[in-house]
């Protein structure tokens, strides 16, 4: 980083220096008395940084630093990513949950995907579902598990999509629930310094479930955005015969200043929809609405 006032201070030093002789003097170079002691400019050491908002060397806040990440992204434009795959021990993929969502001022956008179910799991009535808004309307997209496709407008924002996570403050949480997290150290990444925050459990309450080999890593910066974390952990889904050991992975990330939530191509159709008076019987009412956000959004 350039530093121009000390590049200045130098500059004026270098020149009172030489600003001593007189016109009527024997021609001599002469120095000033009073910069006889005056220390030489010296580069100004770069500080170290703080640590994030409730991360100390022997501890870790989460609720402050979920808060302090949800505080930070508000105001910037962000996409969060998170993926959830849960794989058998026999290498079957059992289930995955894909959401993406994108935020810039007045504009959100959500993308959610979900596949495959987990035993004793009733296998969700949607496979798929969208929304886009600019806060006076708000176009839904619904895929169910047939793979029908709807579309559906409405003014404004239902209640569900005004209040979504759009940082991802929830799942932070969810992330780091139950754990003994600790700073582990920095990582320097695209010229970003990232505080880890690490935790292991042989055995972990989460969820209400009884996990094992329990890992999370996460990498923070110094204002409290989570930039991404991975959490890794075997559980047993099911009862007696039925029952699965599985290994589940969940990756979240968080991108900043690469969106400007422009709304998806499928908007004009729902808008086409909504026009033809389609949409409240293709879509379904608000509350139908509500209930598929809240079932694509459930980690």
């Amino acid at each position: 980083m350039r530093r121009p006032v000390l590049t200045l201070a130098v500059a004026v030093a270098v020149l009172l220096a030489g600003c001593g002789a007189g016109a009527g003097g024997d021609g001599g170079r002469t120095v000033n008395p009073a910069l006889a002691t005056t220390p030489t400019a010296s580069p100004t050491p770069t500080p170290e940084p703080s640590n994030p908002p409730g991360v100390t060397a022997d501890s870790v806040d989460v609720t402050t630093l979920a808060a302090s990440h949800d505080r930070t992204l508000r105001d910037v434009n962000s996409t969060v990513r998170f993926r959830r795959t849960v794989v058998a021990a026999n290498g079957t993929v059992l289930s995955t949950r894909h959401s993406v969502i994108e935020h810039a001022g007045s504009r959100l956008g959500g993308d959610y995907v979900r596949n495959g179910s987990l035993p004793g799991e009733d296998s969700p009535p949607i496979r798929a579902f969208a929304f886009w808004t600019n806060g006076s309307v708000t176009a839904l997209r619904t895929v169910d598990d047939d793979g029908a496709v709807s579309y559906r407008a409405v003014p404004g924002e239902p209640p569900t999509v005004a209040s979504t996570d759009d940082s991802g403050e929830e799942q932070v949480l969810a992330a780091f629930d139950g754990t003994d997290v600790r700073l582990t150290g920095t990582v320097a990444v695209a010229g970003e310094r990232l505080f880890v925050l690490a935790a292991e459990h042989e055995r972990l309450d989460r969820n209400g479930n009884r996990v094992e080999n329990f890992s999370v890593t996460a990498y923070v910066t110094e204002e409290g955005i989570v930039r991404g974390y991975e959490v890794r952990y075997t559980a047993t889904y099911g009862s007696g015969n039925e029952s699965v050991t599985a290994t589940v992975v969940e990756r979240f990330r968080v991108t900043t200043g690469d969106t400007d939530a422009a709304p998806p191509a499928w908007v004009d159709e729902a808008l086409d929809a909504e026009e033809e008076g389609e949409g409240q019987e293709e879509g379904g009412t608000e509350t139908e609405t509500e209930t598929e956000t809240e079932s694509q959004t459930s980690p």
